[in-house]
């Protein structure tokens, strides 16, 4: 048997030959990776609609019904135009998120926290264009909790929302590359018409349909193809606008294949983009999704739906900006001070906090500036200084929606005369994500020495053990209510009452299809369906076998003009318990928590522009 001896030169070799079958090995592991990914179902490109900007795009078939993307969160932004002295939508302050945000009264038990109550929804509810005759997605109603997180014993509660869950819905069947289309209301149009035009709303179709009907009239008669194209281009350039002509198709072409098939359908044909347009222009928004996050008190966190190589990006981030922080500041009152119409005046001299929206935007010691991210999942990012597994970096302008480099070099006074968005980041992968990774930002040594500084003086309010968040007292379905306590009768709470901070109200839909039932009558409960989730203050009477219960309820009346002139008691039997709903009173959440944490993410000294530097 031959001996077998050991050649030194081949080791290198060797060396080289195992290095090359583990990369090999490696890569061909990675691509397998990324190969059994899910593809990308929801996509930012630009609208179908000319100088729309964002648009959000389904890249799959979605049937009636199915949910579009990840839920959002809810933040809401209390008595802002009280705490800046002037009107938002009156021009008297910036206030670029009036375009964004949403009324309360659309936002499930927002409305009861204060007296004026705005949503800031920094997801997909803040993305899709609005096109009245295309509508196809309606948002669901948000849920309310705290996460598991109380006052007595958590540093981090009132730092994040309780409003979450607020899902996209769609209203139809669509087909893979349809844009996305909210209805704002025809009321949002109409206030902004001096920035906007004269855009179409419901109404104006019929009428640019019969525009249509006789400009095809005209083509019977024996016109030619150029005239009519030039008769065409005149009715479009008519000096005296209307909705109706805003309605009507730009091109000749178009109109004739609207006379064909009808401006809507045209408009359909217009609003679906392919696939592959979709990946070559536009970027994934639906790389995150939400659940409760691994760090103990930090509410809810982001968490990775799929392989993310290192380098590449996780979501984008169009941005809201505000030039002047300080109209998050929340102030206190004048005492035996008011208004000739008999309102109290703020006291500039006395801050009590700020809004909570702060928590939600970037900014920067040396800067008035805030930037709020109203990217898809970015509002659920969490801090984590040791293992960040994202960074943020202004966005390539190459495949930005929105991104104005030119803006990096202005000045904040130059940011407070633009009226809509003009930034933009990308959230960029550190390194490799594992999907159901959770994803970890950086946001600053400032914001981690603020927040190690809440923890080491934070000490729970007064009376804090006696609280009761009206979330630990509700539920949702039949279901979840199985495990909860029966509800207390008047009677009962007489001798056992709940907290003062908490109000009960019932759901009820008085107005489906019946007459209204007058004091000292019974009508059997029906569920509340769609958007008719109205609730109204009621009292528990008498609980019946299986969870059941009769209440009555106290229904404001209002007259033609939307005035409200009186109440009236309506009795309900067989409320089931998720029916009735605890809600907190005005002012006494956890969002108004004194010593709740307020601190802007920190923008990093490396791409923080010096122009934008205002503070010394």
């Amino acid at each position: 048997m031959r001996a077998f001896h050991r050649n030194s030169s081949y080791i290198p070799w060797i060396a080289r030959f195992l290095s090359h079958m583990l990369a090999s090995s490696r890569s061909e592991e990675l691509e397998d990776k990324l190969r059994s990914t899910e593809t990308c179902r929801l996509f930012m490109a630009p609208s179908t609609i000319p100088n729309a900007g964002i648009g959000v795009f389904t890249a799959v078939d979605m049937q009636e019904g199915g949910s579009l993307g990840y839920p959002d969160l809810a933040i809401p932004v209390t008595d802002l135009d009280w705490h800046n002295g002037g009107s938002r939508q009156g021009g008297d302050y910036h206030w670029l998120w009036k375009d964004y945000d949403w009324l309360s009264s659309v936002i499930g038990d927002l409305s009861f926290e204060a007296e004026e109550v705005v949503a800031c929804i920094p997801g997909i509810g803040a993305m899709p264009n609005c096109h009245f005759r295309l509508s196809n997605v309606k948002e669901s109603w948000t849920r309310y909790d705290t996460a598991g997180l109380h006052r007595s014993k958590d540093p981090g509660v009132g730092a994040f929302t309780g409003y979450h869950g607020r899902e996209g819905i769609a209203t139809k069947d669509l087909k893979e590359g349809s844009e996305l289309f909210v209805d704002y209301g025809e009321h949002w149009f109409t206030l902004r018409e001096k920035e906007l035009g004269l855009v179409p709303v419901a109404e104006s179709y019929v009428d640019a349909e019969l525009v249509l009907e006789k400009f095809h009239s005209l083509g019977l008669h024996g016109k030619g193809e150029v005239a009519m194209s030039e008769l065409w281009d005149l009715i479009k350039s008519f000096p005296y606008k209307s909705r109706a002509l805003s309605a009507l198709p730009n091109l000749y072409e178009a109109a004739n294949r609207a006379i064909e098939v009808g401006i809507k359908e045209t408009e359909l044909e217009s609003s679906i983009r392919s696939v592959e347009w979709l990946h070559k222009y536009g970027k994934c928004l639906d790389n995150l999704r939400p659940g409760n996050s691994t760090i103990v008190g930090a509410g809810r966190g982001a968490f990775a739906t799929r392989f993310i190589r290192e380098g590449n990006v996780v979501a984008p981030a169009p941005l809201v900006h505000i030039p002047y922080k300080e109209q998050l500041l929340i102030f206190g009152e004048l005492e035996s001070q008011f208004t000739p119409e008999g309102f109290t005046i703020r006291n500039t001299s006395d801050v009590r906090g700020k809004q909570l929206l702060l928590n939600y935007c970037f900014g920067h010691s040396k800067s008035t500036l805030l930037l709020c991210p109203y990217g898809s999942g970015t509002a659920f990012i969490n801090h984590n200084r040791q293992v960040p597994n994202v960074k943020i970096v202004w966005s390539d302008e190459r495949r930005a929606m929105i991104h104005n480099s030119t803006w990096l070099t202005k000045s904040v006074d130059f940011l407070e005369d633009q009226l809509s968005p003009g930034l933009e980041f990308d959230f960029v992968a550190i390194r490799d994500i594992e999907p159901g990774d959770e994803v970890f930002l950086d946001y600053g040594v400032e914001w981690d020495n603020s927040w190690s500084a809440h923890l080491k003086n934070w000490k729970p309010v007064e009376n804090a053990n006696n609280y009761e968040d009206a979330s630990q007292l509700n539920c949702l379905d039949k279901v979840s209510c199985q495990g909860m306590p029966a509800l207390r009768t008047y009677e009962e709470q007489l001798e056992k009452p709940y907290s003062d901070q908490l109000a009960i109200y019932c759901y009820f839909n008085y107005w489906d299809g019946r007459e209204m039932i007058w004091n000292d009558e019974l009508d059997d409960w029906r569920e509340p369906s769609g958007e008719n989730q109205l609730k109204y203050p009621c009292n528990i009477l008498m609980r019946n076998a299986g969870r059941l219960y009769n209440v009555d309820l106290t229904v404001p009346l209002y007259d033609d003009d939307g005035f409200h002139v009186s109440d009236i008691i309506v009795e309900v039997k067989d409320v089931p318990q998720w029916g009735i709903q605890f809600i907190n009173r005005q002012y006494s959440s956890d969002l108004f928590l004194r010593n709740a944490f307020r601190h802007e993410m920190m923008i990093p000294d490396s791409i923080f522009p010096e122009s934008w530097m205002n503070l010394s």
